[in-house]
């Protein structure tokens, strides 16, 4: 048996944490809604701020009397039995620091300078009132946050003291009050009513900001927040350390305010990492770590090793919820630069990988041949799993990767390379799916192969092997869900973007044949199947190879004129084929499509045409294919076909702004008109020009919205557009006088003669009103 022993993998590299290599699973539990906490900006500053910087040259008000005034603010009046002598910080009354005893009498005397004396020594007295003020403040305010019954007393007081601690001039009495600080916010968090949560994550903040402010105490702090977290046993207690945590490091931002301390910081994160065992606490510890990263990328190097070890393991863990693999995956590709930094280790991490999907697929062999399984073998229903978690994650890690993995950057990235690690993996998911349908391995599978063909073009056998692969998975195609009907949708857009030339007719027939699942996606019920549909069909209507690419381009107009065949037979009996006779294809030929289903086809295909339609001066949109694009909307899709327009008019409306589209793209052809140009020669051949084959356009459309304004009958909207669009054309023929020869046409004429028309049945029966008619008259 060549299947790997349990805990080789990732051997070479790094020597990884046993735990995402031996599949434990973890506790799966709902992520926490409190993933994110935010905090709440500042409320405005208190009143004795103001007093205090407002009158400098008054006395100093004793902080007992901003602590009543606060207490009478904040609570509608004065505590009972509160004097106006605060003893608890033991310091002089107003009246004492003032007495006339108190001044030294032996300096040099001045005019004025008794007056002068009493002001310096008033403004002492001031200042130390202020400082004795703030202790007071700050008292009174952990006194409250802790003791007041009230919820919403309780969080306008957190609030105060988080604008209290945020004042930058209250260093000193933070650094005095610290361990009681500490204490108080610290009592806050371990309350245990779930009703001040809001309560406990402002103290948390509190704390966060307390440590940035004092960031000469924030080793301390940091500390002190780490033995907290591990000494507790309650897990949200446990998350609001963390929070702390993250808004300290995102307050001091790169300002490198914990340079000092920032390798400690890390290497708590990194073993509170390694233990922790609920996606919230993860979520929360590598919101910290990858703050550190971004700030401090030289310290969270020597650590990145170890974090991808553990990231890794809840990556690969299939037990836990899909949106947590996502959110994981996410960390991951966000730390590129030190994946590039440190190649050797992500390539050799891609390589164990590998390894480990051939072991499992291996192991599926065993299945398919019908030998019997070894007792160590695990059964389909494990391998398969993991098979599809290890394919996850070889993507996140190339993803990773980013742009360096590429073989144009060079080795270790190499052609050979990205080829072999491709074929690998197509031969893995191909065995999977011979085993047992999974729909988990092939929607990770079909990832996988996308992340890996995006680097590489494939020719020979490769190629083969992926335009089979990609067929054979849009068979599955109506047996799965959205997930993976996305994959293979998106992995064919690829395979048509990277094989582009070289891509055979056979596989483009294949793909738009009536019996495709691809034609069937487009009816599917998400939008985003739908609109990943639509990308295959651009893709092919964008190919560089002309002979596929008109191949492409017949099937749907082969598609559409069965569509238009099928709506005709509504309205009346026709022979076989008489409709649309340049447009039709074999493989649809003998189809009849219902109703519905025929007008949705032919909207959708045409809206697939503005790659072509709408690319300015285009030879292949112009004259390599046929009928050309302005030709097929001018004319072969019966346009002005009355029964049609009546019947199903959001087909004509559809056909018209498609026109309409590539026409203004193009100036609607007005300066090729002019054009006395003859054809040029090419390698042998006669080959008119753009201009050339443009020439008569002009007079078409001058012509075709003649007779579609004189019409009786029209759809309003397709009416409002047909006037916006003779608007345009009006005001770009008097706009310069070489234009001028375009008045003498025959068919403006008729475009002259289809308006007033228009216009006098509207006078018969009454304006419409649209903004369009006015402006042209």
């Amino acid at each position: 048996m060549s299947r790997k022993a349990t805990g080789s993998r990732l051997s070479g590299a790094h020597k990884l944490r046993p735990h995402w290599n031996d599949w434990q699973s973890r506790v799966n539990s709902v992520s926490s809604s409190q993933d994110e906490v935010k905090s709440r900006e500042f409320g405005s500053g208190p009143l004795y701020d103001v007093l205090a910087s407002s009158c400098p040259e008054q006395p100093a008000v004793p902080s007992n009397v901003y602590a009543a005034a606060d207490t009478h603010q904040e609570e509608g009046g004065y505590e009972a039995g509160q004097g106006v002598c605060d003893t608890t910080f033991d310091w002089k009354s107003l009246g004492q620091e003032l007495r006339p005893d108190d001044l030294t009498t032996d300096l040099i005397p001045f005019k004025h300078g008794n007056r002068a004396l009493a002001s310096k020594d008033m403004r002492k007295s001031q200042d130390r009132g202020m400082a004795h003020s703030e202790e007071s403040r700050l008292a009174n305010l952990l006194r409250r946050v802790s003791r007041e019954d009230d919820r919403d007393r309780r969080l306008a007081t957190i609030k105060q003291l988080k604008e209290f601690i945020s004042h930058g001039e209250s260093r000193g009495t933070l650094v005095k009050q610290l361990d009681t600080i500490l204490s108080t916010l610290n009592d806050i968090l371990n309350e245990s009513s779930k009703m001040l949560w809001e309560l406990r994550q402002d103290a948390a903040a509190c704390l966060g900001i307390l440590c940035t402010v004092l960031s000469y105490e924030a080793e301390r702090i940091f500390k002190w927040l780490f033995v907290k977290f591990n000494s507790s046993s309650r897990d949200e207690v446990k998350l609001l350390y963390l929070v702390a945590a993250q808004r300290a490091l995102e307050a001091a931002g790169e300002r490198k305010a914990f340079s000092h301390i920032m390798q400690m910081v890390m290497s708590n994160l990194q073993s509170i990492l390694e233990n922790v065992d609920t996606p919230e606490l993860l979520c929360q510890s590598v919101k910290c770590i990858l703050q550190v990263a971004h700030c401090y990328p030289h310290v969270f190097s020597t650590n990145f090793r170890d974090t991808v070890d553990i990231l890794v393991g809840w990556h690969i863990d299939h037990t836990q919820k899909q949106a947590l693999t996502q959110q994981v995956s996410g960390w991951l590709q966000s730390l590129e630069q030190f994946w590039v930094a440190d190649l050797t280790f992500s390539t050799t991490l891609l390589g164990q990988f590998l390894e480990d999907m051939e072991a499992y697929a291996e192991d599926l062999s065993h299945v398919v041949s019908g030998e019997v399984l070894d007792e160590d073998i695990p059964p389909p229903s494990v391998s398969l799993p993991k098979l599809a978690a290890l394919l996850r994650v070889f993507s996140t890690v190339v993803r990773s990767i980013g742009e360096r993995f590429s073989p144009f950057r060079g080795p270790p990235i190499t052609e050979v390379y990205v080829t072999d690690v491709l074929n690998r993996v197509l031969a893995c998911v191909t065995v999977a799916k011979q085993v047992q349908f999974s729909e988990a391995v092939l929607t990770a599978g079909n990832e996988c192969v996308g992340v890996l063909l995006a680097s590489v073009e494939p020719c020979g056998q490769l190629m083969d092997a992926v335009l089979a692969y990609g067929l054979d998975q849009l068979d599955c195609c109506q047996a799965c869900g959205p997930d993976y009907n996305l994959a293979v949708l998106n992995l064919l857009t690829l395979i048509v973007d990277q094989v582009n030339t070289k891509l055979p007719v056979s596989f483009v027939e294949k793909l738009l044949a009536p019996d495709s699942q691809l034609l069937k996606l487009r009816f599917h019920q998400e939008k985003e199947v739908m609109s990943a549909v639509h990308g295959v069909y651009q893709a092919l209507l964008s190919l560089k190879n002309i002979p596929t690419l008109e191949a492409a381009y017949k099937m749907v107009l082969g598609e559409m004129a069965c569509g238009l065949n099928s709506l005709m037979e509504t309205l009346g009996p026709l022979e076989p084929g008489t409709l649309c006779p340049n447009i039709q294809h074999p493989a649809f030929a003998p189809l009849t499509l219902p109703p519905e289903k025929a007008q949705f086809t032919i909207i959708f295909n045409l809206s697939t045409f503005t790659t072509i339609g709408n690319t300015k001066n285009s030879l292949i949109g112009m004259w390599a294919l046929s009928p050309t694009v302005f030709a097929l909307l001018s004319h072969n899709l019966m346009l002005v076909h009355s029964e049609l327009a009546v019947y199903y008019p959001a087909i004509q409306y559809t056909v018209l702004y498609s026109l309409y589209s590539h026409c203004t793209r193009h100036d609607h052809f007005i300066s090729s008109s002019l054009s006395s140009s003859s054809p040029s020669l090419f390698d042998g051949a006669v080959i008119s020009t753009v201009t050339t084959a443009t020439k008569k356009h002009f007079s078409t459309l001058l012509s075709l919205l003649g007779g579609l304004l004189s019409r009786e009958h029209l759809y309003p909207e397709a009416r409002k557009l047909l006037l916006t669009w003779a608007q345009e054309i009006s005001l770009l023929m008097k706009k310069s006088d070489t234009y001028s020869p375009l008045f003498s046409l025959p068919s403006f004429n008729k475009f002259c003669r289809g308006i007033l028309v228009y216009r006098c049945v509207q006078s018969a029966v009454g304006p419409l009103g649209h903004e369009g008619e006015a402006s042209l008259w």
